[in-house]
């Protein structure tokens, strides 16, 4: 029996479906490289994956929307989402909540921007060109180097997603010109906030583009004021969407040390002679060590389709074969492409030093992100002269050329942590490897310098931005501050990853300290009634006085009035964006809003379930010499070994910078396991505590399976080899070791 789809009603309706995904896996093969090898070694990989295992470890623990990292800056909190990209963070989550590992989510994620770069760019082309030039506009988007140079290069996710909004922007921008609604102007709000919440900085950059660009569009329309208007209120909801992101990351941009490196950033080192921003290769090199002039240069293949293209294009102009939007697209490409050239080159430091506000971009080259849209664009109308039926075949020719060109040259190192040579693996992605990575960050930003490293720790620590985890050389740091009364004692009940709830007795009134960064947002309740919170110290920790007597104590992070305020605006916006939805009866996209939220909390109730995370530490009450106090403890498994937690109070500053140790010992009193280092996996040193500051501190024991062990702990000088005196609930122990309790190996 034969079939005959023929050319009725239903395959009109599939085949530009068909088409889409057709587009959208054409597009990702620019991602085959991760997805048979292992992930590559970039400049910023290990940042998004310990970013994204913080946030997975936040969501685990009740927070949904972490603005704050806890385990980060060596565990005193590092607030990456009140300032930088959140919305990247969450689109590779999901991935995670799928079952894929975070370094399969991270790849998973370049797939998925590969693919919808190169689908937004169809549809925005296929508003002015024949199919095989949208076509050939879309791949040449995907394969510029500097997309590419994003994803298996920097390794800079949230850039690489970046590349996915201007287009939809772009697109549903001519779909509001020629005919203002409810559906255009929402997918035009959504977009512009999806691209500032993926990366602020392209979307300073993309903005003044996109915005003229659309401006352009309604001027020649005979009702351009009401145009004008939509576009406006469409532009504007996207901003306001994102208000609970960026009204934040300015209002309390003044608390961390980015504030500071903007303002001492200098763009002229990334300035070059216009020729030297050209690679020479066909095959494109991609970094100094492949031998070219620069960090990121122009791909030849890429400069040699846009200026072919940009000939085609007007030839085709004085043909008066194109149309109006053709005109304008190609127009704005140009002028997209020509004002990048000209502010790579020195020749542009005026304009750089005229707005200051372009120092946020760090690097010039970051303005490539604009010319990979204006140069593929161009090189669609490479194709428009020929006859349709060469068209096709030499779309594929040149999406071919333009492949291989940017890809046979990487160099696909895997990558590792920084002190391990093997490929990194899923294990890898814990606790220790954050510490890894982090110590490494800061080694290189003590030898090296970088004003752009470590720029979320907050602006008072600037002196010691690379030194604050190392032992204090010298005396104690603030000698103003006064010892624990005698007999105050601390218990921490539970311990979320942004919440800590104890209990604290004492017969004078004392001050407790969290191991954290007073960053804006810290909140503190006594006995349920909200109680001021203080900074303490020379690093400025969270702090709360505690009366005398007993007293039940929560610590918090949550809002400010700007977060408030950010948030009020976005919801605002949102309940209007979802009404005109709902009165235009777009009930397809309503669908998929309420799909994709419904799909997100259900990922975050099934993965805390499997993997909680929180502790409710047991009781300890035992004192240290006259350095500290072990207040609890508990037990935590990642990866398949078990994480012992102490919790330890410092009683009054000290000059020693003691080690702690757990040992975990068999029926007969063999030793198991041990595990010692300084405290907070050697990045808390005893010598920066400060009286009543409660310090959390990991040790990984790996049990044998199915063992029954005896766990103690403490803290001992060395050299010489010396445990500090214990007393333990009233009683000392020869042995200067605290007896915890009982574990039983996995």
């Amino acid at each position: 029996m034969r079939i005959s789809l023929g050319t009725g009603r239903l395959s009109a309706r599939l085949l530009p479906a068909v088409e889409l995904v057709g587009i959208a896996l054409a597009s990702a093969t620019a991602g085959l490289l991760l997805v048979t090898g292992p992930l590559p070694a970039t400049h910023d990989g290990l940042h998004h994956l310990f970013r994204l295992y913080e946030l997975d470890r936040c969501l685990r623990g009740g927070s949904l929307f972490p603005r704050l990292f806890p385990d980060m800056a060596f565990g005193y909190g590092y607030p990456v989402l009140n300032y930088y990209s959140p919305l990247a963070y969450y689109l590779a989550w999901v991935w995670v909540g799928l079952g894929l590992g975070y370094i399969g989510a991270l790849k998973a994620t370049y797939l998925l921007a590969f693919a919808l770069s190169g689908l937004g760019m169809y549809l925005w082309a296929r508003t002015f060109l024949p199919r095989p030039a949208a076509t050939l506009a879309a791949l040449a988007y995907v394969v510029a180097p500097y997309h590419v140079a994003d994803v298996y290069v920097r390794g800079a996710l949230a850039e690489a997603l970046a590349f996915v909004w201007p287009p939809y922007m772009l697109w549903s921008a001519v779909l509001l010109s020629r005919r203002p609604s409810g559906r255009a102007a929402c997918s035009l709000a959504l977009a512009t906030a999806a691209l500032a919440l993926t990366h602020n900085l392209s979307a300073a950059l993309f903005a003044p583009a996109v915005a003229a660009y659309a401006l352009a569009l309604v001027l020649g329309k005979p009702n351009r004021v009401r145009h004008c208007l939509w576009l406006a209120l469409s532009l504007l909801a996207g901003v306001f969407l994102a208000a609970f992101h960026w009204l934040p990351a300015l209002a309390e941009g003044q608390y961390v040390y980015a504030s500071a490196a903007a303002a001492q950033a200098q763009i002229s080192p990334s300035l070059q002679p216009a020729l030297q921003w050209l690679s020479r290769y066909i095959i494109h090199r991609y970094t100094p060590e492949q031998g070219v002039l620069g960090e990121h240069p122009f791909g030849l293949v890429q400069a040699l389709l846009s200026l072919s293209g940009a000939l085609a294009f007007l030839h085709q102009w004085r043909q008066r074969v194109l149309s109006v939007a053709a005109r304008l697209a190609f127009l704005w490409a140009a002028a997209c492409t020509a004002a990048v050239a000209f502010l790579l080159t020195p020749r542009s430091l005026p304009v750089w030093q005229a707005l200051p506000f372009l120092r946020y971009l760090q690097f010039a080259w970051r303005l490539q992100a604009l010319s990979s849209l204006g140069t593929a664009a161009l090189a669609a109308a490479l194709v428009l002269p020929l006859r349709t039926r060469l068209q096709w075949p030499a779309t594929a020719l040149l999406t071919v050329l333009a492949l291989v060109a940017s890809t046979a040259g990487l160099r696909n190192e895997p990558a590792h942590l920084p002190t391990r040579q093997p490929p990194l693996t899923e294990a890898d992605i814990s606790l220790d490897g954050l510490l890894d990575y982090e110590f490494q960050t800061a080694l290189w930003l003590r030898e090296h310098g970088g004003i752009w490293l470590l720029e979320y720790l907050p602006i008072w620590l600037a002196p010691e931005r690379a030194t604050f985890f190392l032992p204090r050389s010298g005396p104690p740091g603030d000698p103003a501050l006064p010892p624990v009364p005698q007999g105050a004692r601390v218990a921490a009940q539970r311990d979320l990853p942004l919440k800590l709830s104890l209990t604290a007795t004492s017969p004078e009134p004392f001050a407790l300290t969290l191991h954290r960064f007073c960053f804006p947002g810290w909140r503190a309740w006594v006995d349920g009634r909200p109680a001021p919170v203080q900074c303490r110290g020379e690093f400025h920790l969270v702090s709360v006085d505690v009366p005398a007597g007993e007293h039940s104590i929560v610590l918090a992070f949550g809002s400010t009035p700007a977060r408030s305020m950010g948030m009020a605006i976005s919801a605002m916006t949102a309940a209007l964006v979802l009404a005109m939805l709902v009165r235009q009866r777009n009930w397809g996209e309503l669908a998929t809003l309420g799909a994709a939220l419904l799909l997100f909390f259900a990922l975050v109730g099934v993965r805390a379930h499997l993997h909680p995370i929180g502790h409710k530490p047991q009781p300890v009450q035992a004192t240290l010499g006259e350095a500290a106090a072990l207040t609890g403890w508990a037990v935590e498994s990642e990866a398949g070994a078990t994480q012992v937690w102490l919790y330890w109070f410092a009683l009054q500053p000290s000059r020693e910078n003691l080690k702690a140790f757990v040992h975990a010992e068999g029926q007969e009193g063999e030793l198991l396991r041990q595990h010692d280092s300084q405290p907070g996996g050697e990045f808390s040193p005893t010598s920066r505590w400060i009286p009543g500051e409660l310090i959390p501190d990991r040790h990984p024991l790996s049990l044998p399976s199915g063992s029954q062990a005896r766990l103690y702990a403490g803290l001992y000088r060395f050299p010489p080899l010396e445990n500090l005196p214990v007393e333990q609930d009233g009683v000392p122990r020869p042995d200067g070791r605290v007896l915890l309790g009982e574990l039983t190996g996995p």
